[in-house]
């Protein structure tokens, strides 16, 4: 079971200082700019061979990007697709369920058309693994952010979401969480977290929640009846998750842990940090993500 953050693509939080409908355009442009930079498609390869490789039967991903030129028009970079592909050429294919959105806009480029982002959470599923997913479910947080600009009039609204599935592993029930929770503002990610275990509950069945929380360990807070995996059985290195440069280049930059894969009922056997070394990089050099993936194995 593993999670992984895929990453936009782009700093969005550069257009939260925009002051008039100029500065937007010159601020969307920026963002479009580094879209390109950060080549999705290459990096849909380099994910894909590292689920292939670690042969991870499910992963719960966020911030997986579908770009469309305008607010109607048809996607011009769709990580979803792209990382589809990139599995079946890696030779491990996988269905996609229980996509939820997590946030969505738009602006006017400075010298071009109108640009749009729709961000989803999306679990994936291998197919050759004996999982058979018996149904899903999903939600957007009722607690959300908004962020006021400068420029009159914008207020940016940031959702969030969640979703699951119910899986039938041998004779043996699953319930598969998947979640990212707010980043800019500690209240509002707290509550939606306090929202999401209220829809959890206490079911008899195993269950393993996993996201980024944008939470260190100290901030997590987590009920006790959660096993963080890493915690328990984490190997190789920190565990640090977060904090690679916006263009993906450069050393190595992360230095802090704000994914997790946690589990309630079945026992972590090891859990380990995928999508930080050198080796995992496009072969343009980029960083597959600027989050490093968490895979964990797990006996039910």
């Amino acid at each position: 079971m593993a999670t992984y953050n895929l990453y936009l693509g782009a700093d969005l939080t550069v257009v939260f200082d925009a002051t008039d409908e100029a500065d937007l355009a010159r601020r969307a442009r920026v963002v479009h700019d580094q879209v390109l930079a950060t080549d999705l498609v290459a990096r849909a390869e380099a994910v894909a061979r590292i689920l292939a490789r670690e042969r991870v039967d499910v992963v719960g991903l966020q911030e997986v990007a579908r770009w469309s030129r305008d607010e109607v028009g048809e996607p011009w970079l769709d990580f979803l697709d792209e990382l589809l592909a990139a599995l079946a050429r890696a030779g491990a294919a996988y269905d996609a369920h229980a996509a939820t959105t997590s946030f969505a806009g738009g602006a006017q480029v400075a010298g071009g058309d109108a640009m749009s982002v729709l961000g989803r959470n999306v679990i994936l599923v291998r197919r050759d693994v004996g999982l058979r997913v018996l149904g899903s479910r999903a939600g957007s947080f009722c607690r959300t952010l908004e962020v006021v600009t400068p420029m009159p009039g914008l207020v940016l609204g940031i959702a969030r979401s969640w979703s699951w599935v119910n899986a039938q592993v041998g004779d043996r029930p699953l319930r598969f969480v998947n979640t990212h929770l707010e980043a800019w503002d500690a209240q509002v990610r707290d509550a939606q977290r306090d929202e999401l275990l209220d829809e959890l509950g206490s079911p008899e069945m195993p269950l393993v929640l996993v996201g980024d929380f944008n939470a260190a360990p100290a901030d997590v807070e987590m009920p006790a009846e959660y096993v963080d995996a890493w915690a328990v059985a984490g190997t190789g290195g920190p565990g640090w998750t977060c904090g690679q440069v916006a263009d993906l280049t450069g050393e190595c930059a992360l230095a802090t842990r704000i994914d997790y894969v946690f589990v309630r009922g079945p026992v972590v056997d090891r859990c380990w940090v995928v999508g930080d070394h050198d080796e995992e990089r496009t072969p343009g050099g980029l960083w597959p993500s600027d989050h490093a993936g968490v895979v964990a194995d797990l006996t039910l």
